[in-house]
């Protein structure tokens, strides 16, 4: 605004110069008068600004982790996500991780509709109400589960409250509210931030990949293990499907399910106390007697710019190669022993062979 005022001035005085006496002193009232409204708005406009600033940096936030469970019609499976995010917009919340899925339900009596969907809180268990039919009684059914993380001021928590009762997406929600936060910026140091990356005091992070055939009791005997080591888990992603012929690769399931399974899990432990040569062989050794022949843990210290180790990608590879000539060879001593046991051998034979060449 100085600068535009001073061109502004130099611009008149030269036009003023030319000008006769009379007329030239008139115009330096009218102009003057101009000028202190120009500088007068423009120094209001700058407190305005700042006073904004000020507010901003002031203002507290909230992180919330929210959950939406319940079961819609299959028509209107695709507007739960713009429902939501329509929440969370009128309350000035910023979407920082979200995820959800789907599962069909069967359509029969309303008893049965009734029981296909279960709440339980606080030890009570909560009978769900009846979908109104609207015409719409032939149309199948889908359970539905979704999370998300966000960030918003803390003045608008209240109004995050309201919309949560009035507009919940889904019929059952749970909301969990941090401590003050700071929105974290991809250069700025941010406490929440420093916890998953391991930047606070000797916590170190990392990424354990677990690959081989998909069986029940897994997860529980490996978080076992990690626990007995101190390890945490702050993030779990499981994925099941099949071998890809094309690819001669894991593919996952679009629908979910399948004989082989992925997981991958995000992991904090203390570097200080924890023995990391130990843990990566409790990691294969369990993860061998449970039926993941191929497993990997990468340390971020170590490789912070690499997802995976190429090694890990190659004998996963070979697993699936392997898996696919033994479903397709129908080998006899799988034949022989139902309990998959040998079957399991076999496989790691043949993936111990494949890095080999």
């Amino acid at each position: 605004p100085l600068r535009q005022f001073h061109c502004c001035h130099a611009s008149f005085s030269r036009r003023v110069s030319a000008l006769p006496a009379s007329r030239a002193a008139s115009q330096v009232a009218v102009e003057v008068c101009r000028s202190r409204a120009f500088t007068s708005s423009s120094s209001a406009e700058v407190s305005a600004l700042k006073g904004k600033e000020d507010a901003s940096s002031a203002s507290s936030f909230k992180r919330v982790i929210l959950t939406f469970s319940g079961k819609v019609r299959a028509s209107s499976g695709s507007e739960i996500w713009s429902r939501v995010a329509q929440v969370m917009s009128a309350a000035g919340a910023n979407i920082e991780t979200a995820g959800g899925t789907f599962v069909p339900m069967e359509l029969g009596s309303e008893e049965a509709e009734s029981e296909s969907f279960s709440v339980s809180a606080f030890g009570a268990c909560i009978s769900p109400s009846i979908l109104p039919a609207d015409g719409h009684r032939e149309e199948p059914l889908l359970g539905c589960t979704m999370f998300l993380k966000a960030v918003l001021p803390n003045e608008r928590v209240s109004d995050l409250m309201q919309l949560l009762r009035t507009q919940s997406p889904l019929q059952v929600y749970t909301i969990s509210l941090s401590s003050d936060a700071v929105p974290c910026s991809a250069t700025d140091s941010c406490p929440e931030r420093d916890l998953q990356t391991g930047e606070a005091g000797d916590r170190e992070t990392g990424t354990l990949y677990l690959f081989g055939v998909d069986q029940p009791g897994q997860l529980a005997r490996i978080t076992e293990m990690l626990s007995r080591h101190g390890v945490s888990v702050s993030h779990l992603r499981v994925q099941s499907g099949g071998p890809d012929p094309a690819k001669c690769d894991f593919a996952p399931s679009a629908s979910g399910g399948g004989p082989l399974a992925e997981n991958r899990i995000r992991i904090i432990y203390n570097a200080a106390s924890t023995d990391t040569e130990k843990l990566r062989r409790d990691i294969q050794r369990v993860g061998e007697e449970v039926g993941y022949s191929v497993t990997c843990l990468s340390m971020d210290s170590e490789s912070q710019f690499r997802a995976m180790t190429p090694s890990y990608v190659l004998r996963r590879k070979a697993f699936a190669v392997a898996y696919l000539q033994e479903v397709s060879a129908k080998s006899k001593v799988v034949d022989l022993v139902p309990d998959g046991s040998a079957r399991r051998r076999v496989l790691r034979r043949r993936v111990l062979a494949a890095e080999i060449s």
